[in-house]
């Protein structure tokens, strides 16, 4: 509980106001006691409150419109209404238009503590889960790297602490969990935010063209060069560059790399003058450059010059439920950009992406529910909207025994349930040509109980 709130106690007995504010001072809270309704709406105009306790009948005023006042001005102010017995009635009225709570006098101060502190912890979590979706939904919000596991949790924390550094990142992840999403976030809490972040796949681009889209050439260093062009690294000066899939640049390049790294200058293609440059450099790749090392395919040396500061973004398997809550965010932002209106996924849809593997990590997410809200445009995200490949066969079926429920006008249990298991039986018998310990073991039963039931059905190989 948060014992330093600040509570504004508005009772008009004056020896009952002062044993409450005694005891909740001595509690730990800040106290500001008003005995009429004129002083409690000067006390809320100077000041901020946490939590007000509110007496009902007030000699200037009704406890109940104060509130509505009260509530007008401070949606997220805790609100108990205190009353006496014969108005039980008008302290639940008060609940239903807006009080959090009440208490009937007279009453135990323990009491009075115990249910401030469950209002106090409530409040709380509704503010942490506000900021939560705020940072889901935010459209500055970093795909990806918003979510409350343990892993983005540390990166979170990490990028705070390396906002004033200047060293090196090596970002490691598969192909698509957010790696240019991480360097983003690292630019961007830094003090280089004002100047430019520079990014370059280098196993998109060929070898001979790579060089100079990492350095510049001067004209006429190679046919096509009319013009000299400088390269990422000069128009990233002062700020950030960004070399994705550093696993993939040859050895030649490497080289030239790791000189940059090393002396702050480079050579444009077909120019014999460096350049100095000052940037930050961020790598990122989807293989393990150690085992590239020991294969000869990378350089040892400039591993360790980019291995300064190792950041590893775990793969959206391993998230949990930040796979529901990117999808929530994902959902937001295509209905604002397409004007769907999807407007929650089902509980079926929800177990089924939470077993799912996800290859292709959140980039794979973002391009479902892209899909989603431009093919299905409104209504609830359910189990038969996502593909194939993400529904399990016990969700299939489940799935088409429900589409039975909802289309059939009745339905006989016992007969239904025996021709569904003839035809689950029908099918296992079927995918292993009629063997049946094979059959058996995928239908998790005992061989004899399923040749038992063979002979009662009667089934046969068609």
């Amino acid at each position: 509980m948060k014992q330093s709130a600040f509570i504004l106690l508005v009772e008009d007995n004056n020896e009952f106001r002062e044993i409450l504010k005694e005891s909740l001072e001595s509690s730990g809270f800040h106290v500001t006691a008003a005995a009429n309704a004129n002083r409690a709406r000067e006390a809320m105009n100077i000041g901020k409150f946490d939590l007000t306790l509110l007496d009902v009948r007030l000699p200037d005023g009704n406890g109940i419109e104060l509130m509505r006042e009260f509530r007008q001005s401070d949606p997220d102010m805790g609100i108990i209404i205190m009353t006496g017995y014969a108005e039980i009635d008008t302290a639940v009225d008060a609940v239903r238009l807006g009080a959090n709570d009440f208490l009937k006098k007279p009453f135990d101060i323990d009491e009075l503590l115990v249910r401030i502190g469950e209002l106090m912890k409530n409040r709380q979590l509704k503010k942490d889960n506000h900021s939560l979706r705020a940072q889901i939904h935010s459209q500055h919000a970093h795909d990806g790297l918003s979510g409350q596991c343990d892993s983005i949790r540390k990166l979170q924390e990490t990028i705070k602490l390396l906002g004033d550094s200047d060293s090196t990142v090596l970002i490691s992840g598969e192909s698509g969990s957010g790696k240019e999403v991480l360097a983003k976030a690292l630019h961007k809490s830094g003090t280089r935010s004002r100047k430019p972040l520079v990014s370059i796949n280098c196993g998109a681009i060929p070898e001979e063209l790579l060089e100079s889209e990492l350095f510049g050439h001067v004209k006429g260093a190679f046919t096509g060069a009319i013009r000299s062009r400088p390269g990422r690294f000069e128009i990233a000066n002062g700020g950030t560059i960004f070399l994705d899939e550093i696993g993939d640049m040859s050895p030649k390049l490497q080289v030239k790399l790791l000189r940059v790294l090393q002396e702050r200058c480079f050579e444009p293609v077909g120019s014999q003058q460096s350049i100095e440059v000052n940037v930050r450099v961020i790598a990122a790749t989807h293989r393990d450059l150690e085992k590239e090392i020991a294969g000869g395919r990378f350089r040892e040396d400039l591993y360790y010059r980019l291995n300064v500061i190792p950041l590893t973004l775990a793969p959206l398997r391993e998230r949990g439920e930040d796979i529901i809550l990117l999808a929530e965010h994902f959902i937001q932002r295509f209905n604002k950009d397409k004007g769907a209106e999807i407007t929650s996924i089902s509980d079926d849809a929800s177990r089924a992406m939470l077993n799912y593997k996800w290859p292709g990590n959140v980039r794979e997410l973002q391009n479902l529910i892209e899909r989603v809200t431009t093919l299905k445009r409104q209504g609830v995200l359910e189990l038969e909207d996502l593909p194939s490949r993400m529904i399990s066969d016990k969700d299939r079926v489940l799935q088409s025994f429900q589409m039975d429920v909802k289309t059939a006008s009745s339905i006989d249990l016992k007969a239904t349930v025996d021709e569904f298991e003839s035809h689950l039986i029908l099918s296992a018998l079927q995918r292993f040509d009629w063997n049946k310990n094979r059959a058996a073991n995928f239908l998790a039963m005992n061989r004899t109980t399923l040749v038992e039931k063979i002979k009662k059905k009667g089934l046969q190989p068609s």
